[in-house]
Parts: C-alpha cells; sequence; structure tokens
C-alpha cells in the first residue's frame, strides 16, 4: 500500500474514532465493535494489509497499548472504590475463571479430538478477561464506582492468572508431569510481587513529581516509568498487567499516603497528577485504542468452518460460567441490577489470548493449529458478543435471570436509593 495512502488512512481513523463515541452516546453500541469491524475488513477479508506487514513493532505495540490502558484506568480507581469492591473483585475473579476453566475443558473434551492436555490449554487461556478491551469499554458506560473498580481489577488480576495458567500448562506438557502446588506458588509470587514493584514504584514517583514537572517535555514521564516498571515485572517472572494497574492506583491515590519519615528526610511530599496531565493521559490511552482495536481485528484469522462452530459453543459456555461467577459474587444491595449485566456479558478475550495461541506453534506441539484456530475465533466472539450484548444491556428485560436482584431494585427505587446518579435501570 502507498505511504500516502497509509498516511490518509491513520487520519481517518482518528476521526472515525471520535465518530464511534458518538455513535456510543446514542446506540449505546462500543466503539471498540467498530474498530474491530475496521481491522477484520481490511485484514482478513480484503487482505489489504496483514499482522507480518509491522513486523516486531505489532506485538510492541500491542503491549505499549495494554500497559497504558492499565496504568490510566488505576488513576482513574479512588480508594474508597476500592475498599467497597475489593473483596467481590477477589471473588468474581477466582469463581468466573474457575468456573469457566472447569467448563471449557470438560466441553473440549467431549467435542473435539484434542488432547486432554490441549484441552487444559485452551481452556487456561479462554478462562481469562481481557483488561484491553474491558477497561475502555467501562469507562464509557454509567456504573457504580465500585462496579467499575471491581472490572477493573477483576480484568487485570484475571488476565494475570489466564498467562500463568496456560504457560504452567505448557510447561506440564513438556515435562508430562502437571504440578499443582508448583502453579500456585508461580501464582502467588506473580501477584504479590508485582504489586510490591507497582506500589513503590507509584510511590516513589509520587515524591519525585515535582521534581520532574521542572523538566521541560516531561509530561509523558510518567507512561515511560509506567513501561520501565512492567518491563522490571516481566523480566523478573512477575505480572507486568498487575504491576502497570497497582502503579496508577498508587500514583492515583498518593496524597493519601502518609509516610512521616520519609518526607521528613527528603522533604518531598506525594502528588498527584493535575487535570492537564490526566487529560493528556486520556488522550494517549484514546489514539492507542483506537488503533489496537483496528490491529486486533486485522490479526485474527479463520481458518475453517468446525472451529467457528466450536467457538460459537465456548463462547456460549463462557457466558454461562460469567453468569454463574457474577450471581455467586455479587449481592443486590452493592451491584444495581444493569452493573450485574453488564459484569455477566463482560466476558471479551484479548491480546494475551491471541499471543499464548501462538506458543504451542512455536513448542511444534501435535495440536498447535487446532488450538489456535479455536482461541483466535472464542476471541472474535467473545468481543462482538460482549460490545452487542451492552449495547441492549439498558432495554433487557433480565429480572427472571437475577431473581434475587429485582426485588432488592423495586425496594430501593421505591425509596430513592440505588446505584449511581443517572444510571439506565434495567426492570424485569
Amino acid at each position: 500500500m502507498d505511504t500516502s495512502v497509509v498516511i490518509i488512512v491513520v487520519g481517518l481513523l482518528v476521526f472515525l474514532a471520535h465518530l464511534f463515541v458518538a455513535l456510543f452516546e446514542r446506540t449505546r453500541v462500543p466503539d471498540v465493535l467498530y474498530l474491530i469491524l475496521i481491522g477484520l475488513a481490511i485484514g482478513p477479508l480484503l487482505h489489504l494489509a496483514k499482522p507480518e506487514d509491522f513486523g516486531v513493532l505489532g506485538p510492541v505495540f500491542t503491549t505499549i497499548a495494554l500497559v497504558v490502558i492499565l496504568f490510566e484506568g488505576g488513576l482513574d480507581l479512588g480508594v474508597e472504590a476500592l475498599r467497597a469492591s475489593w473483596r467481590e473483585s477477589l471473588g468474581i475473579t477466582l469463581a468466573s475463571y474457575g468456573i469457566a476453566f472447569g467448563l471449557v475443558a470438560g466441553a473440549l473434551s467431549m467435542v473435539t479430538e484434542l488432547a486432554f492436555s490441549s484441552c487444559l490449554f485452551v481452556a487456561a487461556v479462554l478462562a481469562g478477561p481481557a483488561p484491553s478491551v474491558i477497561i475502555p469499554l467501562v469507562r464509557q458506560l454509567t456504573l457504580k464506582d465500585s462496579t467499575r473498580a471491581t472490572l477493573t481489577v477483576e480484568s487485570s488480576l484475571g488476565e494475570a492468572i489466564c498467562i500463568v495458567m496456560a504457560l504452567a500448562i505448557l510447561q506440564s506438557i513438556t515435562l508430562a508431569d502437571i504440578r499443582i502446588g508448583h502453579v500456585i506458588g508461580e501464582l502467588f509470587a506473580s501477584f504479590t510481587f508485582a504489586m510490591i514493584i507497582g506500589g513503590i514504584g507509584g510511590y516513589i514517583w509520587s515524591l519525585l513529581l515535582h521534581k520532574v514537572r521542572q523538566l521541560r517535555n516531561a509530561i509523558f514521564t510518567t507512561p515511560a516509568f509506567a513501561f520501565i516498571l512492567y518491563g522490571v515485572a516481566e523480566f523478573l517472572g512477575f505480572s507486568g498487567p498487575v504491576t502497570a494497574l497497582a502503579f496508577g492506583i498508587t500514583l492515583g491515590n498518593a496524597d493519601l499516603i502518609r509516610i512521616p519519615t520519609l518526607t521528613a528526610k527528603t522533604k518531598l511530599k506525594p502528588m498527584v497528577h493535575n487535570e492537564t496531565e490526566i487529560l493528556f493521559f486520556g488522550e494517549i490511552v484514546f489514539l492507542l485504542k483506537t488503533f489496537f482495536f483496528v490491529y486486533l481485528g486485522l490479526s485474527i484469522t479463520f481458518s475453517d468452518f468446525t472451529s467457528l462452530l466450536v467457538g460459537m459453543l465456548l463462547t456460549m459456555i463462557l457466558l454461562i460460567a460469567r453468569f454463574i461467577a457474577v450471581r455467586l459474587s455479587t449481592t443486590p444491595d452493592a451491584t444495581p441490577l444493569h452493573d450485574a449485566l453488564v459484569m455477566t456479558v463482560s466476558i471479551p478475550k484479548g491480546t494475551a489470548a491471541a499471543v499464548l495461541a501462538y506458543i504451542p506453534i512455536q513448542m511444534g506441539l501435535a495440536d498447535a493449529d487446532a488450538m489456535k484456530n479455536l482461541i483466535y475465533s472464542v476471541v472474535v466472539l467473545t468481543i462482538v458478543l460482549t460490545a452487542g450484548m451492552i449495547a441492549v444491556a439498558p432495554r433487557i428485560s433480565a429480572g427472571w435471570l437475577f431473581r434475587g436482584y429485582l426485588p432488592a431494585v423495586v425496594a430501593r427505587g421505591k425509596n430513592g436509593k440505588g446505584g449511581k446518579k443517572g444510571a439506565p435501570s434495567t426492570r424485569g
């Protein structure tokens, strides 16, 4: 493709991204769906571009987008919202991943000819959420602060579990030995040290922020430091996504952290970002999100109809698993009906799933191509389903699904209490 045409397309994508945001406000159809469809059109359908055209920059770009989205999402999470949602976040993370993993592995072993270890790998990959998809979506929706915090934290933790579990299963395949204790230890170490790296890094940066602001053109140094922390965590074998999220959360609430001895000796006080800096970070996320989802759609491949059919089945199973997890992990007093519906349909898969799908091919495993085709089919279908269901969520009559929710929601409505003011109401 001619360079001038590429530049025109880049400019058009930015304008279209703004148009899609405006359409979302009118139709409730998330802008990420339009962007993915554009990627599908110029990639798998029209063959105007392919991931190989971007060389090594493609995977690097997706990682940069993920880091910035997680960091900026963490900045927006207040301590009160986190305090109100941490139990729910942990509960729904473990319940959603565990139920989805069991149901998907069982379904694959029954309807496909994959080896059982391959079924476990695919289940481990597909049971985790995609923060790169969920966080931009929930930022556009009218939800309670605690619900938004729950989905943001859960998506980051869930993806980390997905990565560790999938890699542990692949290691077990090569060693012909599945060690449960080893997997649990890796998960605990990955989360704990990732949060420590992100938390300490965020507090140190908040102390240095006043000095950094005195430099010229320094506004991008904060995302740059987030990249460094992410890379350090990944290099040490811990969860980079959790580190980026913890860095953003700490930096966004740094003014609430008090260490008198440290501040007295250094004469530095923790600072938070001002409105100009936060708006700048939002603009970066907007641009990266635009090109990330187009690239994601461009990267998706459909190799056979059977994989697509099985992918549809797995998508429905993931939705059922998510519904069960939401019912088990939330209460009507803490989570309004509309928020519960949004949480239920939030099952998209994204960057981590796409990257993990290629590892068996690199290892030369027997079922590698079949696993990749299945994973990619589910990536597309879950994103489309999530975007479509979020669009119609305010109009769904779902009281029969959340039978335990409806009486409490109605009672709160009569008392003039409930969720966030202006939140869409969903009546069953």
